[in-house]
């Protein structure tokens, strides 16, 4: 009997599972040395070979960066950057196995979905505990978008039909060694070549109005005047008037005090762990829980 499957984008991952579903069932009957081959010629790439640095700049048409301007920089939701890391690699592979053409926005997000699950990284901060629309729309909002703010993916095309792609910049972030990703350590850090690297972007676009760099180092000025508290981060946003004046610029409660007080705490607290998150994976303070400790700047002068 013959059967006759027909290929295309949409079927592409189900089909390949399947395959290698039948694969492994008909191995069971034979001899072990076949078994062994039979894996080798047939089982597919481990999800965790498009999580290892990518090919060389030279082989892939980069997109342009496009810079967001941005007061106090990522969204205080944005709490870590290896899961946009991992993304990096992930859109490094796909752009690369394209040819070099951009990526469907939706079909990235997917694969990036599958291979975080694949190799159990939902344990770690920021990345997906389930395959929900929502937790691809969270991974998606928070914590890879930010990367098209700060120049090192491209997103462009109309809401329904995005298209991504990696510029240099981002190709070179993605292809620099980092401990969880390359070498299996268990704290969620960047290297010390990572967080310069990141330190060093990051006050490049800080001239071009993204403000990131700007707010962590102001962070850093104050964790660094003595012992602090978490309550009083939160308060360091809460008290800073130009802070008060962008989140009332884009809040619906401007005319009821009461109300943007709450928000206002709420939207703090948020940046307070977001800010405090970034500035751990960077190593410039302690990652010891309800400790604040500055350990050093890492460029971040």
């Amino acid at each position: 009997m013959e059967i006759k499957i027909v290929i295309t984008k949409k079927n592409k991952d189900t089909v390949l599972k399947l395959i290698d579903e039948l694969v492994e069932a008909e191995a069971i009957s034979l001899p072990t040395e076949e078994k062994e081959a039979q894996f080798i010629l047939s089982s597919p790439p481990e999800p965790a070979a498009v999580l290892r640095q990518g090919p060389k700049i030279e082989a892939l048409h980069v997109g342009e960066p496009n810079i967001t301007k941005s007061v106090f920089g990522t969204w205080g939701m944005f709490n870590s950057y290896i899961p946009g890391k991992a993304a990096l690699r992930v859109l490094t592979h796909l752009v690369s196995n394209s040819g070099g053409k951009s990526i469907e926005y939706n079909r990235f997000m997917d694969k990036c979905i599958a291979v975080f699950r694949d190799v159990r990284l939902s344990r770690y901060r920021g990345f997906p505990k389930k395959a929900s629309d929502s937790a691809k729309q969270r991974l998606s909002m928070h914590l890879i978008w930010p990367y098209s703010q700060i120049g090192l993916i491209q997103i462009y095309g109309e809401k329904d039909t995005q298209f991504v792609t990696i510029t240099k910049e981002g190709l070179e972030f993605a292809n620099l060694p980092n401990p969880l990703l390359d070498y299996g350590q268990e704290q969620q850090i960047l290297s010390e070549e990572e967080s310069r690297w990141l330190l060093d972007h990051l006050r490049k676009i800080d001239e071009l109005g993204f403000k990131e760099f700007s707010t962590l180092k102001s962070l850093v000025t104050f964790l660094a005047l003595g012992h602090k508290r978490f309550e009083d981060i939160v308060n360091w946003f809460k008290n800073n008037k130009e802070f008060v004046d962008w989140v009332n610029a884009r809040s619906r409660y401007k005319d009821n005090p009461r109300a943007f007080y709450r928000q206002l705490h709420n939207i703090s607290t948020t940046f307070a762990s977001g800010k405090i998150a970034l500035l751990r994976e960077l190593g410039i303070i302690s990652t010891s829980r309800a400790k604040y400790q500055v350990l050093g700047n890492r460029g971040l002068t």
